[in-house]
Order: C-alpha cells, then structure tokens, then sequence
C-alpha cells in the first residue's frame, strides 16, 4: 500500500480513537460529530481491510494490526502537529478541545473547582480530563501529547521536561477530633507509637519526602494502612484512632467536622507544587495558554 492511496485526515482519525478508546470522546477530540467520525473509521478499515477496533466491555480495543500502526502514526502526527503549529493560534472562547491532566485524587479536590469555574466563564466549550499517574509510562505519555500537563510532585520529571513553581506547601497531621490520645498537640513519642496511615500514591514524592525526613531523624511509626489515594482519608481517620501526615492545603480541603490538623512533631521541608510539560510542547499555542491559567489561578 502506497501513503498516496490514503486520506490522511484518517490517521488522525485513528489515532484520537486509539488515544480515546471510545467514538464519542474521539470526536469531539477532533471537533467532529460521532456519524462523521464513524464514516471516517469505516473509510479507513475498508482502505486498510482490517476492522482495526472492536467494541468490548471496556471500550474500542485495537486489533493487533492496530497496535501495530499506532505508534508510528503517533509518531508522525507529532511531527506534523509540532511543524504546523507554530504560528497557529489558540482561541479558547471558540475551541472545544479536551486537555488531559496527570494529577493525583487530592490536587483534584484542590483545584479541578477553581480550573472549571474559570474555563466555564472564559472557554466554556473546553473539556478537560484527568489521568490517575500510572506507575510507567508517564514521560511516553506526555511526549505524545496523550497528556498535556502533570499538575503537583513529580519528582521523575526532569530530562526533557520544563516546570513552573506554583505554590509551597507544608505537612500536618491529622487525627479524630475525640482522639483519645492526642489532644490540641502530638508529642514526638505519640507520633512515633500511635498508628498511621501511609499514602503511597504512584508517581509522587509525598511519602517519600515523609520516609526520608523521618529516617534522617531517626524517627520510626508503625504503619497500619497503606492507600493508594488521599480521599479516603477523612472516612478512615474521623472513625478510627489512625493518624496520617498530608500536606496542609489536602487537610483543608477535607470537609469532615470530626478531625483536626495538628502541627508535625518533626520537621517537614515545606514542598513545592509545580507544573510539568514535555519540551516538545512548550511553544504550544494551546498548552501555552493552559499553562497560564493554572499559573493565574494558582501561583503564589
């Protein structure tokens, strides 16, 4: 088969539904109506006599052929997006485009309301979708262009990438306001013997930070539960007499009446919450735009 013998406006057909797994967040990826985007697929399988996706439980899933191609075609629509963008300009009040985060469940709770209150007012018709951080392939990702922005601690991202410093953050402590224990203050002895709840949540350095602090101190817990997110938190800890140290701006955004934040009886460094993109996107008119209003919205 010869490149002249294909519609290449298919291509990038195929890879929004490779990307999407689903036909209707493909299209309006593309701006396209779900009919039109259908006929492009069935275009494109008769052109390739391969069906290239089958519906499932879970979605569009590629055929092996599919999976095949989709790097290379990846690959190729990078390379011409990134020579066609160049001087093209971004409108936010008129583009329906969906930008995809990398952010934990907690830097969801802090700011996905701020984010969605200003594109409602300023770019109504934008979308934006939110990735749990998967524990490989988080660079891939964001050098394709599947993920725009990685908003929070993402220590891993250095080669390649370029960040902006949003805000500092500190660590405290929350318990159960009626903690039998811990009254308006945790000693260092209560903090080492009391159990905790260890958040282990891929991809960032919160945890971490915490273990090294605390072996640089010599100041040892017993670790009773390990989760993978930070929402359970305020459930677990306002009905139990576990402790957890999270991030101050976490705490408060907690709205359980029955637990209280408590200042470490160690010292934390404060951490430093940024935003990440992949250097193939820095001149992105859309990322570009994107990028400034996480730093209106956000930076100290």
């Amino acid at each position: 088969m010869n490149i002249k013998d294909i519609d290449l406006n298919l291509l990038v057909v195929f890879d929004s539904v490779m990307r999407e797994r689903n036909i209707t967040m493909a299209a309006r990826r593309l701006g396209l109506s779900q009919p039109a985007l259908s006929n492009a697929l069935s275009r494109l399988r008769r052109t390739l006599g391969d069906p290239l996706f089958v519906r499932t439980g879970h979605g569009m899933e590629p055929t092996p052929y599919a999976e095949r191609l989709a790097g290379p075609i990846r690959q190729a629509r990078g390379l011409i997006d990134d020579a066609l963008s160049v001087r093209t300009a971004f409108e936010p009040a008129k583009s329906n485009r969906i930008f995809t985060f990398y952010m934990t469940d907690i830097g969801e709770v802090v700011m996905l309301p701020s984010i969605l209150r200003y594109l409602q007012k300023e770019a109504p018709q934008i979308g934006v979708k939110v990735l749990r951080i998967p524990q490989f392939g988080v660079h891939k990702a964001m050098a394709t262009g599947e993920v725009d922005l990685a908003v929070g601690l993402f220590p891993t991202l250095q080669t390649s990438f370029f960040e902006q410093a949003l805000y500092r953050d500190n660590f405290v402590c929350i318990a159960r306001r009626d903690h039998p224990l811990i009254g308006s203050s945790i000693t260092e002895k209560q903090f080492s013997t009391i159990p905790h709840i260890l958040v282990a949540s891929t991809g960032t350095g919160h945890d971490v930070i915490i273990e090294h602090v605390m072996a640089e101190q010599q100041v040892k817990r017993s670790v009773a539960l390990t989760v993978p997110d930070f929402v359970v938190l305020p459930t677990i800890v306002g009905q139990t007499d576990l402790i957890v140290t999270i991030p101050a701006r976490a705490a408060r955004s907690f709205p359980n009446p029955n637990i209280k934040s408590l200042k470490p009886p160690i010292k934390f460094p404060d951490i430093e919450v940024k935003q990440h993109w992949h250097e193939r996107f820095h001149h992105d008119p859309a990322n570009k735009w994107m990028r400034n209003v996480i730093a209106r919205l956000f930076k100290a």
